[in-house]
């Protein structure tokens, strides 16, 4: 466990380090557009390194709760983005230049939506009052190493031992200047978050109840979560913020305003190791036996009974769900994608074409309806599915390939061998993806729009 996080904690200082030396940052002044060029260094190597989550659902459910909250500030001159990061610490942080990040361990350690809008509040916060930018700045005598020993400590976290490897990496002194920095934060960021997060119409609670957690989990597992370890000074943040809400703030206000907060924890738990998976699912067990007719719980339940190769108990309880909401698109999108994994085409177009009727809009349902038709043999439907989905941001990434089937099940040689050239193409297959584009030519006339095209593709790959 400690060489995992050690290499997790030195890959972030030498991330940092490389974002610094990139952006060709002074330390003496960090200006508003050296915190873009940062923030956005600093996203593309957690992209390079596949750390954020490749999760459409849970990303913008993030997203939404972020804007809301964002509604409600004067927000930096930055364009803010939101972001899960798929690491099982419980901890957030924001980078410098508007990049807000929730580690995936987050999610599944708050009770509601609200402790979630809470933390994210905080972080706003954060990046409103530019607090990285004031560490940088204030710790211009500092090499860069240190500095990114520093910032990775401060963004990171990641237990006890991650703590040992700041105090390796960092001066004793710049350390106890960072901790220094990070009370006044705090203070700062608690302030201007609860606001935000009252604002947006959230209990105020909601961040006392969070760090109130935090402590538990410190209590109970003797090891302090990384996100105290960030946000030092939690039994003075809890007092000031209860003093704060006492004179200033009802204690009304809404735990789920976004909603579906149970579905996006179970997004966030199917990314996890068996052994969470596990710990959730016997919660659950307990949960229904409290709530059996809680769609919510019994979709959650059957997500994870599928994740964990359960496949009967899954279907059962997902058409518990189903019977409660038979309108519910996650539901019917979920038991269609079942049915479609183990097999069976017919049942799966049953309950996609369901969805689809009732939202035609959604991406992932249309694509693998797509599928269940083309392993049924309706070729025609397939490839009419496809197509309605052919230019969108799909987390499918062989939609081209399977337009190339469609077409070349139908004997249409030369669409087929033209998509099978951008699926090769988008693969960097540069040999496969001009042997397919050549082919398509032969079947268009040199003066139509698609041998045009092709002839581009074609030039392009030349290059």
């Amino acid at each position: 466990m400690w060489k995992t996080i050690q290499n997790q904690y030195i890959f972030f200082v030498l991330v940092i380090l490389l974002v610094l030396l990139r952006a060709g940052i002074s330390c003496a002044e960090f200006t508003i557009d050296d915190e873009k060029k940062a923030g956005k260094e600093f996203y593309n190597n957690l992209v390079k390194y596949k750390l954020i989550a490749e999760n459409k659902k849970l990303n913008n459910y993030i997203t939404k709760i972020g804007n809301r909250i964002l509604a409600q500030s004067d927000k930096a001159p930055f364009e803010f983005h939101f972001y899960v990061v798929d690491i099982s610490a419980i901890n957030a942080f924001a980078t410098p230049g508007g990049f807000i990040y929730i580690c995936k361990g987050l999610i599944n350690a708050v009770e509601n939506e609200a402790q979630l809008a809470g933390v994210i509040a905080h972080e706003i916060a954060h990046a409103n009052s530019r607090h990285i930018a004031s560490i940088i700045e204030k710790s211009k005598k500092l090499n860069y190493a240190t500095l990114a020993g520093l910032l990775a400590g401060a963004l990171l976290g990641g237990g006890g031992e991650g703590t040992a490897a700041v105090a390796a990496l960092t001066m004793a002194g710049a350390s106890a200047m960072t901790l220094k920095y990070q009370r006044e934060h705090e203070e700062e960021a608690d302030k201007l978050g609860i606001t935000y997060l009252v604002a947006a119409g959230y209990y105020p609670n909601a961040m006392i109840d969070f760090l109130k957690i935090m402590k538990s989990y410190e209590f109970f597992s003797r090891r302090i979560p990384s996100y105290l370890l960030t946000h030092p000074g939690t039994d003075i943040r809890i007092f000031y913020l209860d003093g704060l809400i006492q004179m200033k703030y009802r204690h009304d206000g809404a735990k789920n305003i976004i909603g579906n907060f149970n579905r996006m924890q179970a997004q966030a738990l199917l990314m996890s190791d068996s052994n969470n998976l596990q710990v959730r699912y016997v919660q659950l067990l307990e949960d229904i036996k409290k709530e059996p007719r809680n769609p919510d719980l019994l979709y959650c339940l059957a997500a994870i009974e599928d994740k964990m190769n359960q496949t009967d108990k899954a279907l059962a309880n997902y058409e518990k769900a189903l019977a409660i909401m038979p309108d519910d698109l996650d539901i019917l999108n979920s038991i269609g994608l079942l049915y479609l994994r183990i097999g069976n085409a017919r049942q799966a177009k049953d309950y996609l074409l369901r969805a689809v009727n009732l939202d035609s809009s959604r991406d992932e349902t249309m694509f693998s309806l797509g599928k269940a038709y083309l392993a049924l043999g309706n070729y025609q439907k397939a490839l009419e599915c496809f197509i309605r989905r052919e230019n969108r941001v799909l987390a499918e990434p062989d939609i081209n390939y399977f337009i190339a089937t469609a077409y070349g099940k139908q004997n249409n040689q030369g669409e087929s061998h033209y998509y099978f050239g951008l699926h090769f193409r988008k693969d960097k297959k540069d040999k496969s993806a001009l042997f397919h584009f050549n082919e398509a030519l032969k079947y268009f006339a040199a003066d139509s729009a698609r041998a045009e095209s092709i002839r581009q593709e074609i030039a392009t790959l030349k290059k």
